[in-house]
């Protein structure tokens, strides 16, 4: 999935308006995370000049956060909480802050422990599907469609209980996709699961950002992010870190 160009998926550069050939405005980031005026100021040394950059991920990158710990996670799962002092976060534009009913609709998530009812696969898929206020018959065809490009369609009627963490991931995956929203925020997908599942999770990830949207996903595999990801950033209690030690692309 590695784009080959990390220049057209991830840019720290100036987005003002004008900024851009012949001054139009210039398309939102997919998200941006920075700190405010307060908390950037002051002298900072190497790693916390790092720390301080804003981080911008344009539209269709897929891009992993890494830590050896649950740090990448927890960054993840407060980003739509907008509670972090000093740190602004915004999704295509739209302040969390400001409108957490409108970014809720722009994002889907798979939550810190990937999170789902225990019940069988295609009832858990069709509940996503209501509670994201979607009709029965559009919640049913993208259950369906979703069951066949997840590979799940010989365990839609087991329970969620039973499935391996890999089936488990797909099923996750499925639901935070089923409204079709332009970002995602992954928590481990594709740690500890088996081959089969992580080949299905690498090609339904790979298509939804040609096509539609934006990836993040955390993991603590530095070799899982690089292959995956056109762009790994490091996270350390609660920041990002672009100039901590990891491994080449």
């Amino acid at each position: 999935m590695h784009s080959g160009s990390v220049g057209r998926r991830f840019a720290v550069h100036d987005h003002r308006p004008g900024a851009t050939p012949g001054g139009s405005p210039p398309e939102p980031m997919a998200l941006e995370v920075r700190r405010t005026a307060d908390e950037a100021s002051g002298a900072l040394d190497a790693c916390a000049a790092s720390r301080a950059r804003p981080l911008r991920i344009e539209p269709h990158a897929c891009v992993a956060a890494v830590s050896d710990d649950d740090a990448a996670d927890w960054f993840l799962a407060r980003l739509l909480r907008g509670d972090k002092p000093g740190r602004s976060v915004s999704v295509y534009g739209v302040d969390v802050r400001a409108d957490r009913a409108a970014v809720q609709r722009l994002v889907g998530v798979v939550s810190v422990g990937m999170p789902l009812p225990e019940v069988p696969v295609r009832d858990a898929l069709m509940t996503a599907g209501r509670h994201k206020g979607l009709s029965p018959e559009t919640t049913s065809q993208r259950t369906a469609d979703l069951t066949d490009v997840l590979g799940l369609r010989a365990v839609e009627h087991a329970a969620v209980s039973g499935l391996s963490r890999g089936q488990r991931s797909r099923v996750a995956l499925g639901c935070a996709l089923l409204h079709v929203p332009k970002l995602l925020l992954l928590c481990q997908p594709l740690d500890e699961v088996d081959s089969a599942s992580e080949k299905i999770i690498c090609r339904v990830l790979s298509r939804y950002t040609a096509s539609t949207g934006t990836a993040v996903f955390s993991t603590r595999s530095r070799p899982t992010a690089h292959r995956v990801a056109g762009l790994v950033f490091s996270v350390h209690d609660d920041e990002v870190c672009f100039t901590c030690p990891s491994a080449p692309h």
